[in-house]
Parts: structure tokens; sequence; C-alpha cells
């Protein structure tokens, strides 16, 4: 099987690169978090379990760092359903099954890996350099054993974890499973649930603790308990508010414009896709806002926690990129449909073109609402300086902005083909 898995991996290329780059990064992220955090500039240290601000952002970031490889995994392996499948149908055993799978998540692990702890290893001397004009202090990273015990502990626990998992989901699918393997099951809900008010009491959640942020600029950690709620009025806003419109819209209102009806039905599945990716994005900015403030006069803290920013923001935002990236790649049958039935190509890249504007552009404004508004309650309250509430909402519009152009070209390139 593993000749086989080789030749699936060429097959589906795009999707492994995907998934190569997105563990990639992954891994070279917590390499350099460990080695600037456990140096003498930053001083964390989980042998004597001192529980100050480094040591609980080190382990965030970790964290962050694993839930964006555990979810491209999850993609991943569930976009290989239909093979799996096809092999149960052609005769194949379970041991068959697993070792297809098995290989293929094995060679890009086994790729990746080594890649991402060179490339960290190589921006030691750049992140030197950042940390030196943000602080003023020399930074050395880390030596002795520590650093990669914990690298190593942290790349095998993910490993591990998303062996197990693999090997889960191929033992418990039957073919029929298999084949419909990204189908949910739905909850059905009393009618008495549906209420219209729903509508309206999930968008004034959402808005109504963006504006209570300013009443707790000098409490911080408030704020994390706002965003908490804001995140489920988001939510329940995508889903019984954003979604049903886009629905409505697909059977009355844009019958007869025929771009609008395709970009807005592309729109619609994006949106369902991107609900987990704005959810990580508000969740994480509103996190490490909060522990920013107050740090402005600490400079490996302040340094450290912006660092934590400019670096997980544009990961979230690169793996979001290629989800999209592996999303649109399975798309080429719906648009060679479209040019059969009289699309022509300017029309196709039109259609490519608006899809991205409006999925990017809600990602964007659903998140800045949070982004902005807590950077501005800080700020207010001179818990961070406006330079560095200013450079925190750029971050997420560069990285969104530069993710969604790489975005349209890959699309335009494959689909419009």
């Amino acid at each position: 099987m593993f000749k086989e898995a080789v030749q699936s991996l060429r097959k589906d290329l795009d999707r492994a690169v995907c998934y190569w780059m997105v563990f990639v990064l992954s891994s070279m992220f917590m390499y350099l978090f460990f080695h600037v955090s456990l140096s003498e500039t930053v001083g964390v240290t989980y042998i004597y379990g001192k529980n100050d601000l480094p040591t609980f952002l080190t382990t965030f970031d970790v964290i962050v760092c694993m839930i964006v490889i555990f979810m491209a995994n999850d993609f991943y392996v569930k976009k290989k359903s239909n093979e799996l499948a096809v092999i149960l149908m052609c005769g194949g055993t379970y041991l068959q099954l697993t070792q297809f799978l098995i290989s293929q998540t094995g060679i890009l692990m086994a790729l990746s890996i080594p890649v991402g702890v060179a490339a960290g290893r190589l921006c030691f001397p750049l992140l030197s350099f950042v940390f030196h004009y943000m602080t003023g202090q020399e930074l050395l990273m880390a030596s002795g054993s520590q650093p990669m015990i914990l690298s190593a502990c942290i790349i095998g626990f993910e490993v591990f974890w998303c062996t197990f998992v693999n090997l889960g989901y191929s033992y418990r699918n039957s073919i029929y499973n298999l084949l419909h393997g990204e189908q949910k099951i739905k909850m059905q809900l009393p009618r008495f649930f549906a209420v219209k008010i729903l509508r309206y009491f999930y968008p004034a959640l959402y808005l109504g603790c963006a504006v209570l942020l300013y009443f707790c600029g000098r409490e911080p950690e408030k704020m994390i308990m706002l965003g908490v709620a804001g995140l489920l009025g988001l939510c329940g806003t995508i889903d019984k508010a954003v979604i049903p419109w886009l629905e409505r819209g697909s059977m009355d209102k844009w019958l007869e414009d025929g771009e609008k009806l395709v970009y807005m039905g592309f729109f619609r599945e994006d949106l369902k896709m991107a609900k987990l990716y704005i959810i990580m994005f508000i969740a994480t900015s509103d996190i490490l806002c909060c522990l920013t403030a107050g740090m402005i006069h600490k400079g490996s803290e302040f340094a450290l926690c912006l660092l934590s920013f400019f670096s997980m923001i544009p990961l979230l935002g690169i793996s979001l990129m290629f989800r999209f990236a592996s999303e649109a790649a399975g798309r080429k049958n719906q648009f060679s449909i479209l040019k059969k039935i009289g699309y022509t190509e300017g029309q196709i890249r039109k259609i490519v073109q608006k899809e991205l504007f409006w999925l990017y552009g809600t990602i964007m404004a659903a998140s800045l609402i949070y982004i902005l508004n807590i950077a501005a309650a800080l700020c207010i309250h001179k818990l961070i300086p406006v330079a560095a509430g200013g450079s925190l909402a750029v971050t997420f519009v560069v990285s969104l902005t530069i993710c969604g152009l790489i975005n349209y070209r890959y699309n335009c390139a494959n689909e419009v083909q």
C-alpha cells in the first residue's frame, strides 16, 4: 500500500502541500517559542513551575500551534474518505486501509518536521534582531537540552495523536460513512426554539459585548469573559441569521443573476468552513491582547506578547488560506460544469474574485469588531501604547489580505483552466 499512498499524494499534490506547510510552520513556531521563552532573557522554566506571564504565554502559543495541526490533519484525512471507501469496495482490509492512510500522513510529517526545525533555527538571528529593536535587550537563544526535549515531546505527541485519530477514523467508518464522510448530523430542535427573536438576540449579544469592552478597560481579565460571550453571539449570528439569509437569497432573490447565485452559494459553504477560523482569530486576539495589557514597562514580557500575536495571527491566516485552497482544489468539476452551461472564463474569474471578497471581507469585519475595540479600549486606559494597538490591527489586516490575494491567484490558475 505504500506505493499506492505515494501515487495518491502525487495525484492530490495540492492538498498534500497544504498539509505539509501547516505542519512545517507550526513546528517552526513551537521550536522558536521554546528556545526564546527558555532563554536567560525571558526566563521561563517548566522544571520549577513559575506561574508567570511568559510561562502562560508560551503554553498558550504552543496550544494554538497544536490546534492548527489537529485541524489540518482532521480536514486532510476527511478529504481522503472517498479513496478509503474505494479501497474497501475493492476488497481491502482494515490493515491495508491503515497502511494507506498512515503512509500518506507519515510521509508528510517526516518531511515537514525537519524542515520546520531547520527553518526555526534560521529565524534565530532575525528574531534576536526584532527582540533587541523592541526592548533594547540582547536575546540569546536557550541552550542545553530542555528546549530540545520539550519541542521533541510536543511534536512527538502531535504525531502520536494524529496517528491515533487517523487509525480510529479508518477503523470506525464503513463504506457508506466514508462516501459521506463530510456530512454532519444536524440536531433537530422543536419549532419553538426557532423563534425569529433569535435572529436579533445573537447579533445583539455579539455587538453588545464589543461595546462593553470599553467599560472594563482597566480590568483586562473581564475582556476575556466578554470575548467568550461575544463568540457565542457570533456563532448564533452565523447559524441563525447569516446562513438562513444566504439560503433565502439563493432560492428567491438571485435566481436571475447567474454570477451572484454561484458566488453567493460558494460563499455560503465557505462561511460554514470559516466559522471555526473566525472563532480562533477572535479568541487568540482577545487573549493575547489582554495578556499584553499593562506590560509596557516589562520589556521582555511585552515583546514576547507582541511576538506571539505577530506569529499566531499569520499562522491562523495561513492555515485558513491552505484550507480554502484545498477546498478549491476539489471544485474543478463544478467549474467545468459552469463552462459547459455557458459561463465564460471572465465570468468564472469574477465569481472567484467576489467569492473571496465576501469570504475574507466577512472574516475581517467580524474579527476586527473585537480586535479594534479591544485595542482601542486598552489604548484609552493607557495599558498598551497606541502604536502597539495599531500594529495589532495592521498585522491582522495585512496577513488576511496577503492570504486572500494568494488564494485568488491560486484559484484563478487552477479553476479557470
